[in-house]
């Protein structure tokens, strides 16, 4: 069975963020990510912190996932 291109993106995103973060692609071609971890507090949202994040394609997800790490690892530290 041949995969596309797509396909191998989102084996990707799910690999690299297994265990932290949902990864799916909507019927109209959208990529989302939901956090698997626990619900986020007030103070984590205010400083940025997201339950779900969204794409275009995989790569603007993975920005979005990315940057997403930064303000966790901000807030965790700060």
């Amino acid at each position: 069975m041949r995969f596309s291109a797509e396909d191998a993106a989102w084996s990707q995103l799910r690999s690299e963020y297994a265990g932290r973060w949902s990864i799916w692609r909507s019927d109209a071609g959208r990529w989302y990510a939901t956090r698997l971890t626990r619900s986020l507090s007030r103070a984590e949202m205010d400083r940025g912190l997201i339950m779900t994040a969204s794409g275009e394609n995989a790569d603007e997800l993975r920005a979005q996932l990315m940057a997403q790490d930064g303000l966790a690892s901000h807030v965790i530290s700060g």
